[in-house]
């Protein structure tokens, strides 16, 4: 993904996922390469909820699951992903800034 080689890098990332389904950094890491592309976003919050229910205290896995939910116009649920990221790590800066944002529109 790094080196602009999407295809590449999705394909590894739904091998990983595949093949270790309960490690949720791979899930997770999957899911959130998914987000961009608009025919898999049900993919992409699968995955990112299947790595949140291995890794519930996980504060990362929760604020990309909320970046999924802002683009999809699903405001109220990224804002209580948001809330449940602060309370897992509540110096998360990307939560309360996404949070914030979410909260001035």
């Amino acid at each position: 993904m790094q080196q602009n080689q999407r295809d590449l890098g999705l394909r590894l990332l739904a091998e990983a996922s595949m093949l270790e389904p309960r490690v949720a950094r791979y899930r997770a890491q999957y899911g959130y390469a998914l987000i961009k592309e608009t025919g898999t976003r049900r993919i992409a919050e699968t995955e990112l909820q299947a790595a949140i229910s291995l890794e519930p205290n996980n504060a990362s896995y929760r604020v990309m699951l909320a970046e999924l939910y802002k683009q999809l116009g699903l405001k109220r649920r990224a804002e209580g992903e948001l809330e449940r990221a602060l309370v897992a790590d509540p110096k998360n800066e990307a939560a309360r800034t996404l949070l914030s944002n979410l909260k001035q529109k």
